[in-house]
């Protein structure tokens, strides 16, 4: 796994936003990493998908970088999802979780959000 290798992040989820614990990895050199979720609500992918955010201390924290949409399948009380990052993260500072429409937003309005990190470590 990625956690405890060299220029690899770790965060885990602050408070309860709806969403259960869990925790991101991010290997800042590969622009990869993995986010994991436990007792997340299964979610109907027709009508809302989840979408990672990545928050780049080298951005405007008003547009994280988009890490993706993703589904929780009923029965699951954890999943582990791959992320890759859809611009490149220079100094990634926090990750949210939100739920968006089917095919995900370009921008959230950060209306349902259910996740978030704070800080590495």
């Amino acid at each position: 796994m990625l956690a405890g290798t060299p220029d690899v992040g770790h965060w885990r989820w602050q408070g309860d936003a709806g969403g259960g614990p869990g925790d991101v990895v991010w290997d800042r050199r590969g622009q990869r990493g993995f986010l994991r979720l436990r007792g997340f609500v299964a979610n109907e992918p027709s009508r809302a998908r989840y979408q990672l955010w990545i928050f780049d201390g080298a951005r405007d924290d008003r547009y994280p970088v988009d890490g993706g949409v993703f589904d929780v399948p009923a029965g699951r009380d954890e999943v582990v999802i791959p992320v890759r990052a859809s611009l490149p993260v220079t100094r990634p500072t926090a990750f949210a979780v939100t739920v968006e429409g089917p095919q995900g937003a370009v921008v959230s309005t950060r209306e349902k959000l259910v996740a978030f990190t704070a800080t590495d470590g």
